[in-house]
């Protein structure tokens, strides 16, 4: 079975192939977290995503080696070069003083957090996961490849890529500098030979004097990495170009991330690292796009200006929200694979409890012992042929979950053929959900024993034929959150979805 996926780099849809010559190895690198805060759940679809681009291609047959980098150290200042770096903005926050030790401790605080939420997303944990701060003589020796090439020059407050030595740069594809987003946009640096030249490595600042220079002014000063150019900090950039390299050489199959990187990091990664090695960096480039955010979260429909979620701004929601509000995580999964991944999604409260519960709703059918069997109007054929297709046509999700619930309807527990076929589907959408069923099963069937009797006193008046009394112990059974089915077995007492 062959795949096709959207090309960034090129701007269309192609089909898939591997460079390793055996054609059964995938080497996939994500751009991962900057752990400097908790995670949003708008970040977290990035990694959804990946996580499901993983699935199918080991669905389909290959051994990926998946890479994906923590960043908790370097020139982290958002688009631009200049700016308060984040790391040092958690170090503030939490008041920790400017030593390599504490910014150490504080992005490791982080990046468990997100690892986590990863586990609770059941996200598969990358083949490798390389840190920064652990690869600082990887981008030394990639810069000091750019300063031979002579397209790196320096200033006062670093090392600088200079863009119009490639003259590729912004001109292919989805990286045409004509197509980019407001948020490409960089700081003026009257030192630099063009805006968009980017950083390469930052100066650490150099030792001032004087009364009004403070302890914390002196912490700053020493803060950095040593180099052969000057103790300070890797760009945000030449991280990424440099741990891909090391782990899965160059050039590789797939590189992922949010379309917010189009624009500068990815746009970046590409220049250097295909100026210093004269090879593309990577063969494909596919990106998600925005979970977006309603200027009212209290807005059921979602409905206000939307705009991307940050974490800079008012509308921050963690996964740890959406679990203390009611919502599974897996429950968020779903909401997010119902819509294909380059299609953005405007966030509301009333589409992720829908989307909970559907889930919930398919689950229980699947569950149930209390669904007869119907006319099978569908062929089993029929239906891997049709998921063959989704799966190739560029992680079209939203038809494997149409599948799915298809595959509910008319559904007997006995009739295993078609739990097979879920299973199928759920080794690309990544619910877990024999284990989820399960879970909810347990859940829904943890019935207080008052409630137990209400049900038991309305089955004796059900077989009384006082219809009136029983109709009312059912009425008082709702409004407790409970529901009753009954069944030729007997009726089932259950938490109402």
């Amino acid at each position: 079975m062959s795949l096709s996926f959207y090309n960034t780099l090129t701007g269309k849809k192609e089909e898939f192939k591997s460079i390793d010559q055996t054609g059964k190895k995938v080497g996939l690198y994500t751009c991962g977290p900057t752990v400097y805060n908790y995670a949003h759940i708008g970040n977290l679809r990035a990694y959804v995503f990946a996580d499901t681009l993983r699935r199918t291609l080991e669905y389909t047959g290959f051994e990926v080696q998946h890479v994906m980098n923590i960043t908790d150290v370097g020139q982290l200042t958002s688009d631009a070069d200049d700016g308060e770096d984040k790391m040092v903005r958690a170090l503030n926050r939490e008041g920790k003083p400017h030593t390599l030790e504490a910014m150490k401790e504080v992005a490791l605080k982080y990046e468990t957090a997100f690892f986590n939420d990863l586990k609770k997303l059941n996200i598969e944990m990358p083949s490798i996961a390389p840190r920064a701060s652990e690869h600082i003589a990887e981008d030394i020796e990639l810069i000091q490849k750019l300063e031979a090439k002579d397209v790196a020059y320096r200033t006062s407050d670093g090392i600088y890529y200079d863009i119009s030595k490639f003259p590729a740069y912004g001109t292919r594809g989805g990286f045409k500098l004509g197509e980019l987003q407001e948020g490409a946009r960089v700081a003026v640096n009257t030192e630099k030979k063009n805006p968009r030249d980017f950083a390469l490595w930052k100066f650490s600042k150099p030792a001032q004097t004087g009364a009004d220079h403070t302890q914390n002014d002196a912490e700053k000063d020493t803060l950095g990495f040593n180099a052969p150019f000057g103790s300070g900090f890797p760009g945000w950039h030449i991280e990424c170009s440099a741990m891909s390299r090391k782990y899965l050489g160059q050039p590789f199959d797939i590189h992922t991330g949010g379309i917010d990187h189009i624009p500068v990091h990815h746009q970046n990664e590409i220049a250097q690292s295909e100026m210093a090695y004269d090879t593309p960096l990577a063969n494909v480039w596919m990106h998600s796009e925005f979970l977006n955010i309603s200027n009212s979260t209290s807005a059921e429909d979602g409905s206000g200006v939307a705009k991307k979620m940050a974490k800079s701004g008012e509308n921050f929601i963690t996964l740890q929200t959406l679990i203390d509000k009611g919502i599974h995580p897996l429950a968020y999964r779903y909401y997010l694979l119902q819509a294909h991944y380059r299609s953005p999604i405007t966030f509301s409260w009333g589409a992720l409890e829908a989307a909970q519960k559907s889930l919930w709703t398919f689950l229980l059918k699947m569950n149930s012992s209390t669904v007869r069997i119907g006319q099978l109007d569908w062929s089993l054929k029929d239906w891997e042929t049709r998921l063959e297709t989704a799966i190739s046509d560029d992680l079209n999700t939203s038809i494997l979950i149409a599948l799915m619930h298809e595959a509910a309807q008319n559904y007997n527990p006995k009739e295993t053929a078609r739990w097979e076929l879920v299973n199928k589907v759920d080794k690309i959408l990544g619910l877990g959900l024999y284990e989820l069923g399960e879970e909810l099963s347990k859940e829904m069937n943890a019935v207080p024993e008052d409630i137990k009797q209400l049900a038991s006193t309305r089955e004796e008046a059900r077989k009384a034929k006082d219809f009136k009394k029983s109709d009312e112990l059912r009425e008082k059974i709702t409004k407790e959150g409970f529901e009753v089915l009954d069944t030729d077995s007997g009726p089932i007492v259950r938490k109402k979805l």
